[in-house]
């Protein structure tokens, strides 16, 4: 059995336009540039057969998948385990306060080395990663071929260190092909 899922992170909020840290405790709306850039994300993914999109709860993700699926006139459905890692004492903060503060997992977050790695309070990047996961592992009973996938820069972010591609930084709306056959995933192409 094979499923396809176009993986992609929500459009700009405020939050992520003033640099700061968001987690699952901030639930901002997209910006009006992050309108645009879910826009945007439609022409990517029109021609993927997309069935169905799955949304975290959080409503940047899910503003963004209901732009997508409207155009693509397909259902979104939320799952709250999609949603974004809770980042504890970091949530809202400046991300250069947080530099200054903890570098230590600021510089390393994005690190594939760094799975249990996580601020005070708060989940760590493989707790994050094993929730969302285990929640796509879930969907793959459901029945369709092909699924957007609408998540967060942090999340997203594990998955990618967990298939082991490098990436410097995801941009808001930037997606991935990722396919799940024989108990097993991987991701195909490049992020886009």
């Amino acid at each position: 059995m094979r499923k396809d899922f176009y993986v992609f992170r929500h459009g700009e909020t405020e939050l992520n336009k003033q640099k700061r840290w968001q987690g699952s405790g901030m639930d901002y709306d997209l910006n009006e540039n992050g309108v645009k850039q879910a826009q945007d994300l439609i022409e990517k993914l029109k021609d993927k057969g997309l069935e169905k999109i799955y949304s975290s709860p959080l409503k940047r993700a899910k503003h963004t998948a209901e732009v997508v699926a409207q155009v693509l006139n397909i259902p979104v459905e939320v799952r709250d385990d999609l949603r974004e890692c809770f980042y504890g004492v970091a949530e809202g903060k400046l991300i250069a306060d947080l530099q200054k503060e903890v570098p230590e997992i600021v510089n390393n977050w994005n690190n594939p080395n760094y799975f249990n790695i996580k601020f005070e309070g708060g989940e760590s990047k493989k707790e994050a990663l094993d929730r969302v996961l285990n929640e796509l592992v879930k969907l793959t009973s459901k029945d369709f071929n092909v699924a957007g996938v609408a998540i967060h820069g942090g999340t997203m972010g594990a998955m990618l260190n967990y298939l082991n591609y490098d990436f410097d930084k995801l941009q808001n709306c930037a997606a991935f092909h990722l396919v799940y056959e024989n108990g097993m995933w991987k991701a195909e192409g490049d992020v886009f």
